[in-house]
């Protein structure tokens, strides 16, 4: 305080010099000394844009839309497929939007706008605040500065009486308690507006909140997790559920087939012989072994309720009705957009028991999306494994629009080998990360949920 002494209303720089301490150390001095009434602050409060992390890392990096219209320049990026997780996949659904890339034949292409070579000069900086607001790439923050420091007439006096330096109790532990050595003393005034660093606290991914929150609703109801592995055979992802072997999701251009792994032989298993009948009478063509071995990644994680379901069909030792689910990675080789990737998380729900009906199903959805706080609605549909199949979606309010959640339905006789009126088995599989664009608004599309951008995870504002 000494630095204040005989002066008027002194700047913060100028009491760091007179006082020769760091800028720090000198802030905290003339907080204390506020506190204590020995001196007056005054501060300003400027709104200043900032970048946010990403934001940063764009300015370091590049912009994600600017990036790829080079890799397509330089052909290292040629078809969707072909996108990285992450930054590519931002800057494909960025490029599309602003009209630079378009895709033709399967492959992306530049338009003439995205030809222009002033595209590789745009930097995050030079964009529009409101679309760097959009993006979350920038943000609006207000800083306090102190603007003057100037002594008071109480400090003035306990700098002559040398109590300048009083110690004022900031805290009270159980030792000061019991020993009474607070009493006399005099207590720290807070300021609740004195501008403090951040600290960021640890924070569940939404995904993972997510699947934990459906893990609740599933076990509170009475259901038993089960799991499986995600590199399968095209016998249990598509033949036990009677799904032919000429269908069109076999292709490779909606399946990722594992080229490196032997074909999973089956070694007269009595349970293929049934799929082979059931298919050659269903379908009316010739069931092919070497097919459904080939090794994949699983599509959806009905494979996992496939295995599960031949293990127990025949040699039910439970009380029924069996209620069980999967959560798990599922692969599909889709064209990306808002609302489709390549890999996300699935959902599966099972039901083995007896009388079983639509109703049931019905009921079973609307209590677990209930539990999620989402109201759903049914449509008749076609699945191949189930007979009669629905769909569910649900009503978006960002999108204006119903979007689809999944499929579910009977599984058929032919795929359990039982008559169901002896045995029933209710099934769905609908996806996971859609939910999020409808619980969440601040989720535009499902490529904000596996970015690795930390700044993402720590300043969002969702669930």
């Amino acid at each position: 305080m000494g630095a204040l002494k005989g002066r008027g209303s002194e700047s913060l720089e100028a009491v760091i010099s007179a006082s020769g301490v760091g800028r720090d150390e000198a802030r905290w001095a003339i907080e204390n000394l506020k506190a204590k009434g020995l001196v007056e602050v005054s501060y300003s409060q400027d709104e200043v844009f900032e970048l946010t992390a990403e934001g940063k890392l764009y300015a370091k990096e590049g912009l994600p839309e600017v990036n790829l219209v080079a890799e397509v320049k330089k052909g290292e990026v040629k078809t969707v497929s072909e996108l990285k997780n992450g930054s590519d996949r931002i800057g494909f659904q960025w490029a599309k939007e602003k009209g630079w890339i378009k895709i033709e034949n399967g492959e992306l292409k530049l338009t003439q706008v995205g030809g222009d070579h002033k595209i590789m000069q745009i930097k995050v900086e030079k964009l529009d605040k409101s679309e760097q607001i959009k993006r979350k790439l920038g943000v609006s923050v207000i800083k306090r500065a102190v603007t003057g420091v100037s002594i008071t007439k109480k400090g003035i006096s306990a700098l002559k009486e040398g109590k300048a330096d009083e110690e004022l109790i900031d805290s009270i532990d159980r030792n000061m308690i019991a020993s009474a050595a607070w009493e006399g003393k005099k207590f720290k005034k807070y300021d609740v507006n004195i501008t403090v660093e951040r600290r960021i606290p640890a924070m569940r991914h939404p995904i993972k909140k997510l699947i934990e929150d459906l893990k609740d609703a599933y076990i509170s109801m009475g259901y038993k997790e089960i799991s499986g592995p995600a590199v399968e055979s095209s016998f249990w992802v598509f033949d036990s559920l009677f799904v032919p072997q000429d269908h069109p999701a076999r292709d490779a251009q909606d399946t990722f087939y594992v080229s490196n792994l032997e074909s999973e032989t089956f070694n007269k298993v009595p349970y293929v012989r049934t799929v082979k009948r059931a298919h050659e009478k269903g379908w009316h063509t010739k069931w092919r072994e070497d097919v459904a071995g080939q090794m994949m990644l699983r599509t959806h994680t009905t494979s996992i309720s496939s295995r599960y379901l031949y293990g127990i069909i025949n040699e039910l030792k439970e009380n029924l009705p069996i209620k069980l689910f999967s959560i798990g990675r599922v692969f599909r080789n889709e064209t990306v957009d808002y609302r489709h990737l390549a890999d996300f998380y699935q959902h599966d729900g099972l039901i083995i028991g007896k009388n079983l009906t639509v109703s049931n199903l019905f009921d079973e959805l609307i209590k677990i999306y209930d539990f999620l706080g989402i109201k759903i609605k049914f449509k008749p549909s076609y699945f191949p494994f189930v007979e009669p199949g629905v769909e569910f979606m649900a009503y978006s309010e960002k999108a204006k629009g119903w979007i689809e959640l999944g499929g579910a339905g009977m599984i058929r006789e032919e795929i359990t080998g039982v008559k169901r009126n002896k045995l029933s088995v209710l099934a769905w599989g609908p996806g996971i990360d859609r939910i999020l664009l409808i619980k969440d608004p601040t989720i535009s599309n499902i490529s904000e949920l596996y970015n690795s951008n930390l700044g993402w995870a720590r300043n969002r504002k969702g669930i």
